[in-house]
């Protein structure tokens, strides 16, 4: 492919990559995990939402206090847990969902009690999404 005739293309590629690396860069004084000082305990929450009022369960997947990957295949919603956890800098936490109805959800991560990830995803027959957050 000529590049060089697409530069709607090459403009996108370009933008796409350097939202990527701004999306994923953190300010220090946001991080509620105290900045330095790794290994640290922390408390994480995952939270799972919905306004759907025919979405009643979801399958979701997360990180656990392991470091393993935990799945409850039908989640009540709204669907929360919460435990303590020893991180490492540049540990990723992640909670994802998926509903076989249309409708929406939201995905919340929380760090010691303070949101530090939200995301909502939509769809007409199925829902899916994934969320993540470094602690740096």
């Amino acid at each position: 492919m000529n590049w060089t005739k697409h530069p709607v293309r090459i403009l996108t590629l370009l933008l796409s990559c350097a939202l990527l690396f701004t999306a994923c860069k953190k300010d220090k004084d946001e991080n509620p995990a105290g900045g330095g000082g790794y290994p640290k305990e922390v408390t994480i929450e995952y939270r799972v939402t919905t306004t759907t009022s025919t979405l009643k369960k979801a399958s979701v997947t997360y990180i656990n206090e392991t470091g393993g990957h935990s799945t409850d295949d039908a989640a009540a919603l709204p669907f929360s847990k919460k435990f303590k956890k020893s991180v490492k800098q540049y540990d990723v936490i992640l909670v994802s969902g998926m509903a076989l109805v249309g409708g929406n959800f939201t995905l919340e991560i929380l760090v010691n009690d303070k949101v530090v990830k939200t995301e909502s995803f939509s769809g007409t027959s199925t829902i899916t999404g994934s969320t993540a957050y470094g602690f740096e």
